[in-house]
């Protein structure tokens, strides 16, 4: 026991001598070593003075290295930025590549230069997962598709398993309208055990972009039950699929009246939502019917097709004047001779059954 004792306190001493060892601020690898040890203990502050210190005594790509780690763990990214650049190569080593990456997607003010290393580095290793998806992910957002899908295609050459990976390049099918594609890996996500809302959703989607609704109902309500059916984007496409399947139709009423009360969507998002309302209502609630159209109204949705439906509620509701009144702005907004042919006459044969009937 005393032996055990004694050499716990030795390993003890030696530790603390250990860290109270001073560095020699006059020797780089003495302040090297100091801040690499530094770093091993994420105490990025120290190890940032001593390097800055080593820096002004010797040029090194090591140093550079180090402390652009140091500057990007501080946030310092443009700082980590520079360094980076200073120490690339035509064979630079991948690890620079992926701190320069990260650090262009952190301070966000070059898209265009972390692109082109973002292709480097894929170029250099495409089954770098973190880099492919950032890439492809990136090059979504400048609108070139069909790149991430070349890029994703790519890696799912050499490894077909990563369920990321596929997620990702599920979507990116679905974003190129290739639903019946998008449907078959979704379908292999969610049978390998990837069981996230999203991809249910999308999968429900697709779908119904393919007029499956039966598939479509399910998978969106699905994706509704695993967001405990809050959330109201699926409230909204689950209740556009049910509208159109006519047993479950009065289901999809409520989920999008669902999805309107728990959201302030986008003015687009609620006309998208009214006008199926209203389309619902035809010829089942003529008022409830006008009511939907007349908040598209509001939200200054009015166009040719809006102005039409709403002359055909009030027609349906044997309110005339008004039917006349929106029948003319149909006639303001419309370019379809045939369709402005027909309104002319409805509001001739309207304002001669008034004359008629005695009013002006």
């Amino acid at each position: 026991m005393k032996h055990i004792l004694v050499l716990m306190l030795l390993v003890m001493c030696i530790a603390t001598a250990n860290a109270q060892r001073v560095v020699d601020t006059c020797d780089w690898n003495s302040l090297y070593d100091a801040a690499k040890s530094c770093i091993d203990k994420s105490d990025y502050f120290t190890a940032t003075k001593y390097l800055e210190q080593a820096a002004k005594i010797r040029e090194s790509d090591t140093l550079r290295r180090k402390l652009a780690i140091c500057y990007f763990n501080r946030g310092y990214y443009k700082q980590c930025t520079e360094l980076c650049l200073a120490v690339l190569q035509p064979d630079t080593l991948e690890n620079d590549l992926m701190l320069l990456t990260k650090s262009l997607t952190k301070s966000a003010d070059d898209p265009d230069t972390l692109l082109y290393f973002q292709k480097i580095l894929f170029d250099k290793n495409p089954l770098n997962q973190n880099n492919t998806i950032a890439l492809a992910q990136n090059l979504i957002k400048f609108d070139e598709t069909d790149a991430a899908a070349d890029c994703l295609q790519k890696y799912y050459d050499i490894d077909s398993t990563n369920l990321s990976v596929n997620a990702l390049r599920a979507k990116v099918m679905f974003l190129l309208d290739d639903y019946k594609s998008a449907i078959d890996e979704y379908e292999k996500l969610i049978a390998a055990g990837d069981l996230q809302p999203l991809n249910f959703y999308y999968l429900g989607v697709a779908a119904k972009k393919t007029n499956d609704l039966p598939k479509a109902v399910r998978n969106l309500e699905i994706a509704n039950q695993l967001t405990n059916e809050s959330n109201p984007t699926i409230l909204a496409q689950l209740g556009l699929a049910q509208l159109k399947v006519d047993s479950i139709a009065h289901r999809g009423t409520e989920n999008l009246k669902s999805a309107v009360e728990c959201m302030q969507p986008n003015p687009q998002t609620l006309k998208t939502v009214y006008f199926n309302l209203g389309g619902y209502y035809e010829n089942r609630n003529w008022r409830k019917s006008l009511d939907y159209y007349l908040k598209i109204k509001e939200l200054g949705g009015m166009d040719a097709s809006l102005s039409y439906r709403i002359s055909i509620c009030y027609q349906k509701l044997n309110n005339h004047q008004k039917e006349i009144e929106y029948l003319t702005k149909f006639l303001d907004l419309s370019d379809d001779s045939i369709a402005n042919s027909y309104a002319r006459q409805r509001i001739q044969r309207l304002k001669n059954e008034r004359f008629m009937n005695g009013n002006k």
